[in-house]
This record gives C-alpha cells, sequence and structure tokens, in this order.
C-alpha cells in the first residue's frame, strides 16, 4: 500500500513537472511574438487584388516596413472586375486602425528580389476614412518576378541585337569600308595630314625667323612700340576727358548741358502745352476748325483754277496751252538776236543821223 502511494505521486511530480514546462513555454512564446502576439486585439479588413503574385496564408503585413498583421485567408471572387478577382483577408493589429485610413495604398511586395511575398501597405495623405472591421479596400496591382524577368529577357535581346550591329559595323569598317573605315586603313589621310603638320612647322618657323607679314609683326619691336606710344596717347586724352578739357571734356564733366536740355524740354513742354490749350497761332492752327474749313474750301478753289488753266480757260490758261505765244515770243527774241548781232557788227548803221530840211 505504501508502495503504491510512492509511485502515485512520483507521477504527479512528472505531471507538475509536464504543465510546468508547458506553461512556461506558453510565456515564452508569448513575450517572443511582442505586440504581434496571440493576446494583440485584431480586426480584418479584405484588399481585392487582379494578382496576388504567390501570397499565402499566413504572409507577412507591412505599414512602411513594419509588421503590422498576416494574411488569414486568400480566395478567388466571382466579382466580374479585372481588379477585384482575388481577395486578401488580412488581420492587422487592432493599434494601426487609425493609420490604415481608405486613401492607403496596398500592393504585393516580395522580401528580397527572390524572396517570399509580403502585403505592403503605405499611409495616403491622410485625408480618407477608418476602415472598420470587415471592411474593403482596392489594392494596387504590381509586377510579379516574372514580368521583371520578361523584360530583363527583352533587354538582353535588345543587347544582343545591338551587339550583332556593332559587330557588323566592326567588320565595315575593318574592310575599309565608309569614311571611317578609310580613315583607319588608307595611308593616304595620314600622309596628307603629316604634309599638314610639316606646313604647319614651317609656317611656325617663317614667322618665328621673322619674314612675312605675322613674323614682322612678332619680331619688330618698332611695332610695339608704337603701339605702347599709342595706348599713352589714348590715356592722355582719356585722362584729359575726365579732367575736363575740351568739347568732349566739357560734355561728360559739365553740368550746364544737361541743365540747358533740361530747360530747353521744359520750353517745349510749356510750349506744347499752350499749342494743345489753343493759345497762339499754332494752338489756333491745330484747335480751330474754322482754320481748317476755310484750308479745304481754299484747296477746292485753287484745285478748281488749276483744272481751269489745264482746260486753257482764262489768260493765265492761255499762256500756259497756246504755243501761239511762244512762237511769237520766240521770233520777237529772235530778231531781237538779230538786231543785236546787226548792231555789233556796223554800229555806224545805227548810229548816224540824216537831218534833212528840204
Amino acid at each position: 500500500m505504501a508502495s503504491r502511494q510512492s509511485l502515485t505521486w512520483a507521477e504527479l511530480r512528472v505531471g507538475l513537472l509536464v504543465l510546468a514546462s508547458f506553461t512556461l513555454l506558453a510565456i515564452a512564446i508569448f513575450f517572443v511574438g511582442g505586440e504581434a502576439g496571440f493576446f494583440t486585439p485584431k480586426y480584418t479588413v479584405t484588399t481585392y487584388f487582379n494578382s496576388v503574385n504567390g501570397i499565402n496564408n499566413g504572409a507577412e503585413v507591412w505599414l512602411e516596413g513594419v509588421t503590422v498583421g498576416n494574411v488569414s485567408s486568400v480566395r478567388v471572387t466571382s466579382l466580374p472586375e479585372p481588379e477585384r478577382t482575388v481577395a486578401v483577408e488580412m488581420s492587422l493589429d487592432l493599434q494601426f486602425q487609425e493609420i490604415i485610413l481608405s486613401d492607403s495604398r496596398i500592393s504585393i511586395g516580395s522580401i528580397g528580389l527572390l524572396g517570399d511575398s509580403i502585403v505592403e501597405i503605405a499611409r495616403g495623405p491622410g485625408l480618407g476614412e477608418v476602415i472598420p472591421d470587415g471592411g474593403a479596400i482596392q489594392g494596387a496591382s504590381s509586377g510579379d518576378i516574372r514580368g521583371l524577368i520578361t523584360g530583363t529577357n527583352d533587354v538582353i535581346a535588345n543587347l544582343e541585337m545591338l551587339s550583332d550591329q556593332v559587330q557588323e559595323i566592326t567588320t565595315r569598317i575593318r574592310g575599309g569600308e565608309g569614311s571611317l573605315g578609310k580613315m583607319l586603313t588608307e595611308t593616304a589621310i595620314f600622309d596628307n595630314v603629316n604634309a599638314t603638320v610639316a606646313e604647319a612647322r614651317l609656317l611656325v618657323e617663317d614667322t618665328r625667323t621673322g619674314p612675312g607679314t605675322i613674323g614682322t609683326l612678332m619680331t619688330d619691336r618698332g611695332l610695339y612700340d608704337r603701339m605702347d606710344e599709342t595706348v599713352q596717347k589714348v590715356d592722355s586724352i582719356v585722362s584729359r576727358v575726365e579732367s575736363g578739357e575740351g568739347t568732349i571734356g566739357k560734355m561728360l564733366t559739365d553740368t550746364s548741358i544737361f541743365d540747358d536740355a533740361s530747360e530747353l524740354v521744359q520750353r517745349a513742354n510749356t510750349f506744347m502745352a499752350r499749342v494743345e490749350t489753343g493759345e497762339g497761332t499754332l494752338g489756333k492752327l491745330s484747335r480751330d476748325d474754322a482754320l481748317y474749313e476755310d484750308m479745304r474750301t481754299a484747296t477746292a478753289e485753287v484745285t478748281t483754277m488749276i483744272a481751269n488753266i489745264a482746260q486753257s480757260e482764262g489768260t493765265l490758261g492761255k499762256l500756259i496751252n497756246d504755243p501761239e505765244l511762244y512762237d511769237n515770243t520766240n521770233e520777237t527774241i529772235s530778231a531781237m538776236l538779230r538786231l543785236m548781232y546787226d548792231f555789233r557788227q556796223d554800229p555806224q548803221k545805227f548810229l548816224t543821223i540824216n537831218f534833212r530840211l528840204f
């Protein structure tokens, strides 16, 4: 009987030890889990995507890089909208409900380039509404690794095509085709360049030795002296101008010219003001309508008189248009010229006076 009691007590101690071990393990799991532990308050949000790119149950949900929950379920919907074909139900910590609003951007990401897929939440401008428990929000479509690989294949194909084209161009250049090929394969261009360099060297040598205009300019000391003398003269003129000597100096330093110009402008303004008010003859000419009418009438009368003259009316019209007066005048002048000629030839003929009484 005592042996049976001893065995039962041993078994009880083992059971208590196992129970204490499980309790300690649960407490350790709770503290290791931290805020995402089993006893943290949660709320559920459903997000719709067109594709989830390998999201599985239990995948992490990140908010600005911080884990705020897990994916509780992934299912295909029967909704007709192409952007709502997959529903991802997320279990989020309740403390982030005031942060994750309806204007937040939810997308599918991955840990590393080929790592596990996660749900990433980026906060919006903060103008949205709080998503209630069981609420829904539309997710943003994102490219998957297959699209990235496909794009990489396209880039590689383009690089291969570019490499083939570069190789073809290199082959043509080596064959001496085109301008670049001729430059690399033919010696004529090198010979021309070499001859040009030689000519340039001779030109420099001739310039340094003195023949020619450029050489003279570079080696003649007298040219430098003349230039220096010219610079000194210009400097002297500038100094005299700055000191107020001469006409230009007075124009630059004497304020009386400016004063005279200012006074002239003031007088012109006064004169124009008097003209605008109608003072004086010019003012009346610019503002009196009667003068305009008189000038208009006079112009019309002059036009009529000119028209009458053109039609040979009146004495002036006949004088201008009748050729008979011109002919008579011409004959009279011709007779006077003959008379003056005869007078100069034989003056006594005209100066002799005969007296007869009977």
